[in-house]
Order: C-alpha cells, then sequence, then structure tokens
C-alpha cells in the first residue's frame, strides 16, 4: 500500500546511535515505530491489510504529526478492533548456480478488550551481495606480463532465524506499547581465483541480536506527553582467510556492542494553527572490539586492534510548527548536542554541537508545492571506524582510528512536486551541502591509512521521482515510475592533494518501474529496470578501488490472490545477469609517490534469483 502512494518513496531511514535524526519517513498511527533493528518494509509487512484503515501523505509539516524532521512522511493509520488473524508463509530463494535458500514465516496478530498483540517466528533469508558468478581477474604490473585467472564469487545469503514479539494495551487513558525482538544470522562467502598462481579467499561471520523498546503517549492537561525506552545488545565475530602465492594470511574479529536510550517529547498547541514541541534524549552506546591479523604465520600488531570504547550523548530540542497562512507553513527548531566519548585507556573526547533547522512550505493548491530546507545535520562516529578491520580479497587490513570527529553538513534543499490524474505525481528536488570534517580514508602510517577526516568538501544531488497514471494508454490501473538520482561532489586528496569526488559516492542511480493491477485475473505484476550503468570509487593511501555495474538490470515479480486468504509471489531479481566489475590501481607506496601502479581487473558475469513464497492467511 505504501509503495502505491503517489510521489512518495519510502525510505528506511539512517542507521546511527540513538532515535534523533534517524527515523524513516513511515508513521504508523502518528508515531514512528520504537525498533530500530528492523527497518519500515518488515515492520509495515506485519500488519494486516485487513486492518489499515487508511494511510495517509502529508507534505510539509501539520499540526499534531511529528515529521521526524522530515519534508513528507507517510501515516498508516490502523483500523481499532481488527479481528485476529494467523499467516503461515512458506519461500525459497532459487540462485542461479543451483543453490537454495528456504525460508518462512508464522505471525498471529489479535486484538481483544483494547489489547493489541503480535508475534512473528521467521526463518530469514536476506541478500547481502549482488554481484555472485563467474568471470576472471587480469593482473598487469608495470613492465611485466600479464597475469591472469578465472574466477568464481560464491555465497550471498545471510541465514538466520528472528523472533519478535509486540504488545499495545490501555494505561492512563492512552496507550503504551511494548515490543521484543531477537534474531541471529549467518554469512558466509568465497572468492576462488584458478590459473596464473591461484589463490582463494575467505569470508565467515555471525551476528547474534537482541530489542526492546517501550512507548507512552498520552495527555496531561494541555499537554501531550511522549516517552519511550530501547535496549539493544549486539555480537558480532568475523573471520577472513586468505591463501595466495605469497603467502596466507587471517583477521578476526569480535566486536560486542550495546545501546540504551530514553526520550520525552512534550507538545503544546496554544493554537490551532500553532504547534510547540520540545524535550530531550538521553543515550549510553558502548563497544568492546578485539582483532588479530596473522599474515604467514607471524602475528602482526595493528592499531587499536583491542578497543573498548563507550559514548554518553544527550540532547535537547525545541520545535515550532506554524501556519503562517492557508498557503504557507513554517516549522523552525533548534537542537543541541553534547557527547562524551571515551576508551579503555581513560581518554575522553567532548563534543557539542548546535543543530538549526527551517522548513518553510508554500501550497497555493492542493496540486502544487514548494519546499525550502535549510539545515545543518550532525553526523556519527562508527564505532567499527575505531577497531582495525580487514576485506583481504579487496582492499587488504586499514587500521583503526579513535581519534575521528563526526561530520557537520549545512544543507540547503528546494523541492517542488506537481500532483495530477488523481495518482500522477512528479517530484524535483536540489540538495546542495557543504561538509566539514567529512570522514574518508587518511594515511595512519606504517603504509597503512584508517578512517579520518578531511576539511571539508562539498556535494550536490539532483533527484527527480514520479509516479505516472498510463490509463491514457489504454492500460487501466498501471503506473510508470521513474526514479532519477545524479550526485556531484569536491574534495582534496588527502594523499595527492588533487581534486576529486567523496569516496565511496555513486555518480547516478536511475531506474523505472511499471505496476498494473488486473482484477480479472486477480493479479499485480511489476516490471523494473535500472537502464544506466553506475561506478563507486573509494581512494586509499596507495590504492584506488573502483567497483562498476554494468547495466541492464531487470527484474519482475507477480502476485496472485486467488481469494482474500490465499496469495502468491514470484519475483525474479537479476533477470539479464549484469557484468560486475572491480578495478583496483595498487601503488608499491603511497599513491602520491609510489611511481606506477599495478592494475587489476576482475570481471563478474552474476546470476539470476528467483524468489517465491506461498502465504494463507486465517482470520
Amino acid at each position: 500500500m505504501v509503495r502505491r502512494l503517489p510521489g512518495f518513496t519510502a525510505e528506511t531511514g539512517q542507521t546511527a546511535r540513538g532515535f534523533a535524526g534517524t527515523a524513516g519517513n513511515v508513521l504508523v498511527d502518528g508515531a514512528r515505530p520504537t525498533a530500530k533493528t528492523d527497518d519500515i518494509f518488515v515492520i509495515l509487512g506485519r500488519i494486516p491489510a485487513a486492518a489499515v484503515a487508511r494511510i495517509e501523505v502529508i507534505r510539509g509539516g501539520a499540526t499534531g504529526i511529528d515529521m521526524q524532521g522530515l519534508s513528507i512522511v507517510a501515516n498508516v493509520v490502523r483500523r481499532p478492533g481488527a479481528a485476529r488473524s494467523l499467516v503461515l508463509a512458506a519461500n525459497n530463494n532459487f540462485i542461479g548456480d543451483g543453490g537454495q535458500a528456504p525460508g518462512g514465516v508464522f505471525e498471529y496478530h489479535g486484538e481483544s478488550g483494547g489489547i493489541r498483540y503480535d508475534a512473528t517466528l521467521a526463518r530469514t533469508t536476506q541478500n547481502w551481495d549482488d554481484a555472485p558468478g563467474t568471470g576472471y581477474r587480469l593482473l598487469r604490473a608495470p613492465g611485466g606480463p600479464a597475469q591472469y585467472d578465472g574466477h568464481q564469487r560464491r555465497g550471498i545469503m545471510k541465514l538466520g532465524w528472528q523472533a519478535t514479539g509486540a504488545l499495545a494495551t490501555p494505561l492512563w487513558g492512552r496507550e503504551w506499547s511494548s515490543n521484543l525482538m531477537l534474531l541471529t544470522s549467518n554469512y558466509s562467502s568465497s572468492v576462488l581465483y584458478a590459473g596464473y598462481g591461484g589463490a582463494r579467499f575467505d569470508t565467515i561471520g555471525g551476528k547474534r541480536q537482541g530489542e526492546f523498546g517501550s512507548r507512552w503517549q498520552g495527555d496531561i492537561g494541555p499537554f501531550n506527553l511522549e516517552a519511550l525506552v530501547l535496549q539493544r545488545l549486539n555480537r558480532e565475530d568475523t573471520s577472513n582467510t586468505a591463501a595466495q602465492p605469497s603467502g596466507d594470511s587471517v583477521f578476526r574479529g569480535l566486536n560486542n556492542s550495546g545501546e540504551s536510550i530514553g526520550r520525552a517529547t512534550l507538545r503544546y498547541a496554544p493554537r490551532p494553527e500553532l504547534e510547540l514541541r520540545g524535550g530531550g534524549e538521553a543515550a549510553y552506546n558502548f563497544l568492546d572490539g578485539r582483532t588479530s591479523f596473522v599474515n604467514n604465520g607471524v602475528p602482526t600488531a595493528l592499531p587499536n586492534a583491542i578497543l573498548s570504547v563507550n559514548e554518553k550523548r544527550g540532547e535537547i530540542f525545541g520545535q515550532a510548527n506554524w501556519r503562517v497562512a492557508p498557503a504557507w507553513m513554517l516549522e523552525g527548531g533548534l537542537r543541541l548536542e553534547f557527547s562524551t566519548i571515551a576508551d579503555g585507556n581513560g581518554l575522553s573526547r567532548s563534543f557539542f554541537y548546535p543543530k538549526p533547522r527551517l522548513l518553510l512550505s508554500w501550497t497555493p493548491d492542493p496540486d502544487y508545492q514548494a519546499r525550502l530546507r535549510v539545515e545543518r545535520s550532525v553526523g556519527q562516529l562508527n564505532f567499527s571506524d575505531f577497531v582495525a578491520s580487514s576485506n583481504l580479497a579487496g582492499f587488504g587490513v586499514a587500521a583503526g582510528n579513535s581519534n575521528l570527529r563526526p561530520d557537520q553538513r549545512w544543507q540547503y534543499e528546494l523541492t517542488a512536486e506537481h500532483r495530477f490524474r488523481g495518482q500522477g505525481a512528479l517530484t524535483v528536488s536540489l540538495l546542495h551541502e557543504e561538509i566539514t570534517d567529512l570522514q574518508d580514508f587518511v594515511p595512519a602510517g606504517g603504509g597503512l591509512d584508517a578512517p579520518g577526516n578531511i576539511p571539508s568538501a562539498t556535494s550536490d544531488r539532483l533527484a527527480i521521482t514520479g509516479t505516472l497514471p498510463l490509463d491514457w494508454l489504454g492500460l487501466e490501473k498501471a503506473l510508470l515510475r521513474p526514479k532519477l538520482t545524479w550526485w556531484a561532489s569536491n574534495l582534496a586528496d588527502p594523499v595527492t592533494g588533487e581534486m576529486r569526488r567523496i569516496s565511496n559516492q555513486r555518480d547516478r542511480d536511475i531506474s523505472f518501474e511499471m505496476t498494473q493491477d488486473l482484477d480479472s485475473l486477480k493479479s499485480t505484476w511489476l516490471l523494473g529496470i535500472i537502464p544506466a550503468s553506475f561506478n563507486r570509487t573509494t581512494w586509499r593511501i596507495a590504492q584506488v578501488n573502483r567497483v562498476a555495474i554494468h547495466a541492464p538490470y531487470l527484474y519482475a515479480s507477480w502476485t496472485y490472490k486467488p481469494s482474500a486468504d490465499w496469495s502468491l509471489l514470484l519475483q525474479l531479481d537479476n533477470a539479464l545477469p549484469y557484468r560486475f566489475e572491480y578495478r583496483q590501481w595498487l601503488y608499491s607506496g603511497p599513491r602520491d609517490t609510489g611511481g606506477a601502479p599495478t592494475l587489476q581487473d576482475g570481471f563478474t558475469r552474476t546470476e539470476p534469483r528467483l524468489f517465491v513464497q506461498v502465504r494463507k492467511t486465517w482470520n
């Protein structure tokens, strides 16, 4: 339902510590879901269609709705008193090399006496690598002969189990809701080279996660109070091995992390056209990381190989939503963030950042809206960057850096939106960012590099999205959804001083989707294509890595509902197997002094995947 909203693209939000600034753009019953581990698509998938009363799209802000700092949100409003339902689904992933990854889910949803409860148990199968297949690697050293290897990439699925439970019950005149999630997943992958010398790279990993969240919202006199708490615990271990003609290497890592959050928001509407909001958030995060690296049987010391780090972070905020005139909406706010990060060696650093925000919306009539946003956003430090890491088949080993600073961005965004023909919509958005302390890779000494800060950078993004009804072509209930995004950026390379774009930033993302409801066949079909190739490049101290996807990428799905309680889903991904390119420029030393590089080209012809699901519902 949410994916069909005209002019709206659901976003999962950002992965960061705390709640502030991480929300996706979909609300449930006017509030953001308390869970952080599951993205919004997973949460929406647990809400039966029969339990949905309506879905609202709110643009530019509205009194009584927490926009979570976003310009546009969708609000899924559930129907009170929905009947009990039991759902069983069985599915399988068929991979082009003959592999399979079966899974399934059990769901129970119910409501009785004002108490709503949900439970799920699932065998999860998550695709985590789009580039398995067969191909070749070509290595060309300066002045030397070309070396050719055939290669295979294997392992694309994370397999695990997930259990969730949720309960919502009346309390003090309003609703108190809680949710619990337990997750386990394992993954493995291999890269095999055969030919000139040969080599093998293997990665094995496992993750265990737990999460509990609780939320209450109610009225206290003329005020509305929302309070929530959340606790998360994670444990992840990885093993990365390499067997090459030059020798063997083994990298191992174990990370234990956790997060505790408390947040309260107080709302007051002195007049119908004005709402005031204020509150605070406190969060505590920790990471205990241990890594080891053995090269040709000799243990090798790594900076920050063993590290314990914790962060105490607080934020206070105030905001006002004011409908200045029937066609004008103004939202202004200020968040004050302060944090202290300390490591196990007794060293600590403190940060303070004010984050103002202004959003002005103009809606001259229901079919047109223009929005101007000016905001200072501050990123968060990734604790994993404090500890050494590896990808022996790719960049090798990177040191950790506990002296990182979060990036700060002044964002200026202008958006224009036009809605037409009922379901039609066209949105054009232009974003410019002035960035301070951008996080990238910088020299760390000893021939290694590590995550670090670049003093300044700029980034620009042009995004065009649309929903175009095709009934004028005789295709009833058919929609075409184009999505076109281009990025450009600029910074001074910390090794060479030359100007380049931001590491790991794509140059473009272009896709088209077409869907149609066929009521006579009780079916819905979808066809999507990414017609344009794209690439992203990462610059390191002694290498440059570029990943390129050579189009087209084609996917399709068909949903058949012979009755209200049965459904069949067939989904084909990578129908025309695309070509994956991985190119490396390898220098004997830093890129500014390392002479001519060795060039390594890897090409993989990927494999298609077919997902099949049968779903049965009992009401």
